[in-house]
Formats: C-alpha cells, sequence, structure tokens
C-alpha cells in the first residue's frame, strides 16, 4: 500500500503529508523530501519539457501527479515499495487529488498564507480511502497467501469496468474471466438487492462441488476477489444425487418433489425456503416467519444464479455447489441442483462465514442422500 503521500505547492511547500502505521516510527523529514522532489520535478521540466510522472530507487517507487487548476499549482507525490501495486495506487492517488480540492477548494484557490493546520482534517479521507479501495487489508491478505494452505490468490478490480488493478496469486489466474464475470455477478445480485431490496450487496460467495470458494467482497470503489482451495470434496455425492443424474426428472411431478423436501430439517436460521426451476417456477415453499416476502423476486434470484453457474464453470472448470449474496440485513443461499435451485433466506448476521454456509448447504444434501 501506500508508504507516504504528499501534497506539494509549485513553490515547494507541503501542505499535508500522511504516513502509513509502518513508516510512523521512521524519522522522516518531509519539508526536505518536498524540497528535493520539488527541485527534481522543476529540473526535468526545464531541461527535458516534461514532468516526471514516477521515479524508481532501490526499492521505493515514487509517483506524481499534478493539478494546475487553481491558483495554487500542486503535486501529488505517493510512495510504496511493492512496484505491482502502481497501478492500483495511481487510481487511489487521482481520488486523493480529487476529494483534497473538492475539500479545499476555496483556500487553495487564493495565495498560500503558510498555515497549513487547516489541512489537516483530510486524515480522516485518507483513512476512508485506504478502506474504500481495500488498502486496509492488502498487507494482511498478502502475509496470509504466502503463509496460509487455503487462500490463494488476490484481485483487486475496478467496479464497473472490470479492469484488474492488482493480483497476488500462487496459482493459476484466469484474470480476462475473473475480469469479465464478476461484475456480471455484482450487476446480478445488485438488481435483486439494491433495485428490489433496498439493500447494498456486501459480499458474494461462490462455492464448487469441489470446495473451491470464491468471495467477492464489495467495497465503495472496488471488488476484492479472493480465491480459496478447501480439502474436502462432496463432488462424487453432490454429482450422484438425482437432481444432477437425469435431466428434466421432476419436472412434472412438483407434489412428489414437495414430498421430499417436506422431509428435510431445515437450519432454524433460515427464514424462507423456495424449490424452484430455472424459469422461476415455484415447486416447494417454506416460511418460518408465516409469511413469503420472497416470492416475488424470484426472477432476479434466477438470474442471479444464471450467472454463478456460469462463473463457476468457466473460472474453476466446475459444477456450482450453492452462491451466496450477503446484504445489509438478509443472505440469500442458492442451492445449486441442476435443473432447480433452493433458495434459503435468512439473516446476514446468521450466515456471515462460508463456512456456516457450507454447513448448511452440506447438511441438505446429506439428508437428500439418505431420502
Amino acid at each position: 500500500m501506500f508508504d507516504e503521500l504528499l501534497v506539494i505547492s509549485q513553490g515547494g511547500q507541503l501542505l499535508y503529508s500522511w504516513h502509513s502505521k509502518s513508516k510512523e516510527d521512521d524519522d522522516l523529514d518531509d519539508d526536505l523530501i518536498s524540497g528535493f522532489l520539488t527541485a527534481l520535478n522543476n529540473f526535468a521540466t526545464q531541461q527535458r519539457g516534461e514532468d516526471i510522472k514516477s521515479l524508481k530507487l532501490k526499492q521505493t517507487t515514487i509517483i506524481f501527479e499534478k493539478y494546475d487548476e487553481l491558483h495554487q499549482k500542486l503535486t501529488f507525490v505517493a510512495t510504496t515499495k511493492n512496484e505491482e501495486l502502481i497501478e492500483l495506487l495511481h487510481v487511489v492517488l487521482h481520488e486523493v487529488m480529487n476529494q483534497f480540492i473538492n475539500l479545499f477548494q476555496d483556500k487553495l484557490n487564493r495565495e498560500f498564507d503558510g498555515d497549513i493546520t487547516e489541512f489537516r482534517e483530510f486524515d480522516d479521507i485518507i483513512e476512508n480511502l485506504l478502506i474504500n479501495y481495500g488498502l486496509d487489508v492488502l498487507d494482511s491478505t498478502i502475509e496470509k497467501i504466502n503463509k496460509e494452505k487455503t487462500l490463494k490468490s488476490v484481485v483487486f478490480l475496478e467496479p464497473n469496468g472490470g479492469k484488474i488493478l492488482y493480483i497476488h496469486a500462487k496459482q493459476y489466474v484466469s484474470k480476462d474471466k475473473i475480469s469479465f464475470l464478476v461484475p456480471l455477478l455484482r450487476n446480478s445480485s445488485k438488481l435483486l438487492y439494491l433495485q428490489n431490496l433496498n439493500q447494498k450487496v456486501g459480499w458474494i460467495l461462490l462455492n464448487t462441488i469441489r470446495n473451491e470458494i470464491m468471495l467477492v467482497e464489495v467495497r465503495k470503489n472496488i471488488l476484492i476477489v479472493y480465491l480459496y482451495n478447501l480439502e474436502d470434496s462432496m463432488e462424487d455425492t453432490i454429482l450422484n444425487l438425482d437432481f444432477f443424474k437425469t435431466e428434466g426428472k421432476y419436472v412434472d411431478k412438483p407434489k412428489k418433489l414437495g414430498k421430499i423436501f417436506d422431509r428435510i430439517k431445515f437450519n432454524q436460521n433460515i427464514k424462507e425456503i423456495y424449490l424452484v426451476d430455472l424459469l422461476g417456477k415455484i415447486f416447494y415453499k417454506q416460511s418460518l416467519v408465516n409469511d413469503f416476502k420472497y416470492k416475488q423476486y424470484i426472477p432476479e434470484t434466477i438470474s442471479f444464479l444464471t450467472a454463478s453457474k456460469k462463473s463457476s464453470k468457466e473460472i474453476f472448470n466446475r459444477e456450482l455447489m450453492c452462491s451466496t449474496i450477503g446484504g445489509q440485513d438478509i443472505a440469500t443461499i442458492c442451492l445449486n441442483f441442476n435443473n432447480f435451485v433452493l433458495v434459503l433466506i435468512g439473516e446476514t448476521t446468521n450466515f456471515n462465514s462460508f463456512q456456516g454456509i457450507e454447513k448448511t448447504c452440506i447438511n441438505i444434501i446429506e439428508q437428500l442422500i439418505l431420502i
């Protein structure tokens, strides 16, 4: 992530500085650094007729962004020791620049008065930006990938276009498929939640039948994609279920389906249950809260399931076991049965770990095997 962030005026005055926690104890002279960088940039401008965009030291990369549309001409500078982060940090630095200018535009559009105390309030905005872009978890995630067995990769994606801004992986990741399919997943979940349930999507979870997992954390300005490989696999068990083995079986026998699922003991945290086909026809339903509020949103749920199945097949080359949306209050679990989907509705607080979601789905599958 960022090591340092500096905002420097055209005359070399340091207006604002921020340091990561790892740098807080270092004896750094920000004024000396800003003066040196200003002199270096002025030299490049005068001698070469061009600005410095980046500077590579032995271990540190320094990136520059200029803003000259106000009375005070500014240079925004960020440093990092992770060269692979440059593309992501350029995006973040642009956002830092926009927010700094918006907040202090009046002060910056007049002669510098020497008072920089007002700029300290930008600290809170920096902390929020680190969270919005996922930089608060970046270092710890890299450490987990390097040390642990289950977490294999992390990808930082631009939310709308799917551009990959950063990737750290110890196994092959299909960048093109991640870039295309993850925004598709996010958009289908957003259609269901934001437009129908009036809730923001916090995360999306995909589990394959071989226990490969993709967790998409939805931040304000970034999508963080975590790819896991767990050891336990339900592949053979799930593929041997009648729902997977026989195309079209049970479609004309809704009563038989109902009797099967009447015998299932569901997790008490599940509030509404629907078994539907891929056209949205409901074959079985059960409510533990004496209503069926979610029934009207089945078509949008099928759209999310379709995107989930495609993502599982394209990214992992595996059938989907289940996919889940975690909203502010409501969690939707889609347990895939090939021709059907079992939709489980509960509170997000009760389904906020992929271990718990997996346990709920496997419990249902194990009961179906015995029926």
